[in-house]
């Protein structure tokens, strides 16, 4: 593991527990406003039989799928974060990282409908151990459902190009976090390295902030060829 991905995790275990407090709380006001409902809604619409949250956090996501009837399970490489999302009263959340997602057990379900990866793919090489996880616990033709920070939104004056970028939390309601990079894509990177492993695109949201008109993220589905 490089030291970019090093940082990346260790600033998740730095930022669990305001991070919990901010999504349990709703202090993001992108949140609350448009993305929490868009990837809902992005899921619900492909009725799922199972799904598997990676990067799921505080697993604020799978209970809201649950309560709507869907089966599936949590999965982050934070132990601390973990821990919350069972805090709560479930157990269908497992500590692992991509790569070892392959290796591990989820109950009676082996194989899933849908991944859904909620602003959880930070490095480099998460989309490449994501996609290899799906190989054997995809479904044929099943979905990974993926939303990330729209890359127009946020590149701001740097090249439009992949690559590492610093984030410095900056505005995140009232608390306190530690930085950490993560690594930027283009919009054609995502949907070409998905291609390359095997993957389709199916269908491309922006969700627009009601307010400033502009996207407030960008959500890819692909299906597993």
């Amino acid at each position: 593991m490089d030291k970019n991905e090093q940082r990346i995790l260790y600033s998740w275990v730095v930022n669990a527990q305001p991070w919990t407090r901010i999504v349990r709380d709703k202090l993001l006001e992108s949140r609350v406003l448009v993305t929490d409902r868009a990837i809902v809604e992005a899921v619900v619409e492909f009725e799922p039989r199972t799904f598997l949250d990676i990067g799921c956090g505080e697993g604020w996501l799978c209970r809201e799928l649950w309560d709507r009837g869907f089966n599936g399970w949590g999965v982050d490489a934070i132990t601390n974060l973990i821990e919350s999302a069972r805090c709560m009263g479930d157990v269908r959340f497992v500590v692992s990282s991509y790569s070892d997602l392959p290796s591990q057990r989820f109950g009676s379900i082996n194989q899933f409908s849908c991944f859904i990866c909620n602003f959880s793919i930070l490095g480099e090489r998460a989309l490449g151990e994501i996609a290899e996880a799906g190989q054997s616990l995809l479904e044929s033709k099943g979905k990974i459902i993926i939303q990330t920070l729209h890359p127009h939104l946020v590149c701001g004056d740097s090249p439009y190009e992949s690559g590492w970028r610093e984030t410095f939390w900056t505005g995140v309601a009232d608390g306190t976090f530690h930085p950490a990079p993560w690594y930027f894509r283009t919009v054609e990177s995502w949907i070409a390295e998905f291609h390359l492993r095997n993957y389709q695109l199916l269908k491309l949201l922006e969700p627009c902030h009601p307010i400033s008109k502009k996207p407030a993220s960008i959500i890819f589905i692909f299906e597993r060829q």
